[in-house]
């Protein structure tokens, strides 16, 4: 956290898109590349009614992502994870090689996120 200048984690917003509801709430999905930079290991957010925790952000570029991370991302083949990626970034470059931030995380038990019973 010191990199952000921070010294306690804090709650932050990550948009998911409904088609990750059931990997998110399985514990499938665990990671999600995205251009923006989201928050800090420590740092927890509010999916689908559960609540996670970041517990790594580094850079990486898609190809990487897509030969070895596919799995951690919620995906059963890096076919999957290349359809997805196109449909969600279709403006982006399509050689799949920019650089991407990495959010690794994991699904706290027992913790229901904010503003749910």
């Amino acid at each position: 956290m010191a990199d952000r200048g921070r010294e306690k984690p804090v709650e932050i917003v990550i948009p998911f898109g409904e088609r990750f509801r059931g990997v998110m709430l399985a514990g499938t999905k665990t990671a999600t590349s995205r251009f923006k930079r989201y928050g800090c290991p420590g740092d927890t957010f509010s999916a689908f009614g559960a609540t996670f925790e970041l517990v790594a952000v580094e850079r990486r570029r898609v190809l990487d992502v897509l030969a070895h991370e596919y799995e951690r991302e919620g995906f059963c083949s890096p076919e999957a994870f290349v359809v997805v990626w196109n449909l969600l970034h279709p403006r982006r470059d399509s050689s799949l090689n920019p650089l991407v931030w990495f959010h690794v995380f994991r699904r706290l038990p027992g913790v229901k996120a904010i503003g749910h019973d």
